[in-house]
């Protein structure tokens, strides 16, 4: 079976070009994907050539993120990522729908859902709960994004390694994939990162966690929590407590896989989704 390409699509809000990636399939129960801090639409190729010819997907380029603008005034707090995703909803003319959100993309979901419950059908939310586990003097956080801070290479090659020995149990044809989607030239001819710089300045505060923890009581929304065995982000004690927060919220461990478990394990993130779902 031939895969047609997914087509892009902008929006502006904010003065920001806001892109996202539209699989087809129209009539087909959509299902919109939030990708995490620092990573890309592109993130979601694999799952979405799985699926795309079941489910009618998009996926969201965030701003200062992949094919969207940068922010000038460097706003990027979760507010303005919540009223970038209900653009492209608006725009696309999205129905019931389910939503799925990657770290960062997760936040995003949970404040989506507590603001519009009639609008989804289900929420899965990848390796993501209102808090984060502490991290140990010394601990390695590499894994955390795809893409760690800025660097520039002189080829698409010479990423391909530097991520692979950050994303050492991903297939291979992944991370190419990602650095190939990723990535931008710069002065020199050089490459470096789509995202902009100023992400890394982005902190979030307790008052934050806090008042996603009390939002995500009010989802009555059938959720799917998916978490990392091998996780810095989601430990066990953060999952049973998203469970026992959320009224509907069921937890699924992914074997064998770090904070981006769709690249780490995409087969056993792609059944996970799908029975979820009640795909085949």
């Amino acid at each position: 079976m031939s895969i047609e390409p997914a087509r892009s699509h902008f929006v502006v809000r904010d003065d920001i070009r806001l892109h996202h990636l539209d699989w087809g399939n129209h009539g087909r129960h959509p299902l919109l994907l939030v990708h995490g801090s620092r990573l890309h639409a592109h993130v979601w190729n694999d799952f979405s050539r799985r699926f795309n010819d079941r489910l009618h997907i998009v996926a969201v380029d965030q701003r200062g993120h992949g094919d969207s603008g940068w922010c000038a005034r460097q706003c990027y707090e979760l507010e303005d990522f919540y009223r970038d995703l209900r653009a492209v909803v608006q725009a696309r003319g999205l129905g019931r729908f389910t939503l799925v959100g990657h770290s960062l993309g997760g936040r995003v979901c949970m404040l989506y859902a507590s603001r519009h419950p009639e609008e989804l059908e289900r929420l899965v939310l990848v390796d993501i709960t209102p808090g984060r586990a502490s991290a140990g003097r010394g601990a390695d956080i590499s894994r955390i994004a795809e893409t760690p801070p800025p660097r520039d290479f002189d080829t698409h090659e010479e990423a391909i390694e530097y991520l692979g020995r950050l994303l050492s149990r991903a297939p291979a044809h992944l991370v190419e994939e990602s650095v190939r989607r990723g990535m931008r030239r710069i002065d020199g001819g050089r490459y470096t990162w789509k995202y902009d710089p100023a992400l890394l300045q982005r902190r979030r505060s307790a008052t934050d966690a806090d008042a996603l923890w009390e939002s995500v009581r009010s989802i009555e929304v059938p959720t799917l929590l998916q978490y990392g065995a091998l996780s810095q982000v989601v430990t066990a004690e953060l999952a049973a407590r998203l469970a026992a927060t959320m009224p509907r919220c069921s937890v699924e461990r992914i074997e064998g896989a770090g904070h981006a478990l769709f690249t780490d394990q995409p087969e056993a993130f792609a059944r996970s989704v799908a029975g979820f779902l009640a795909v085949g």
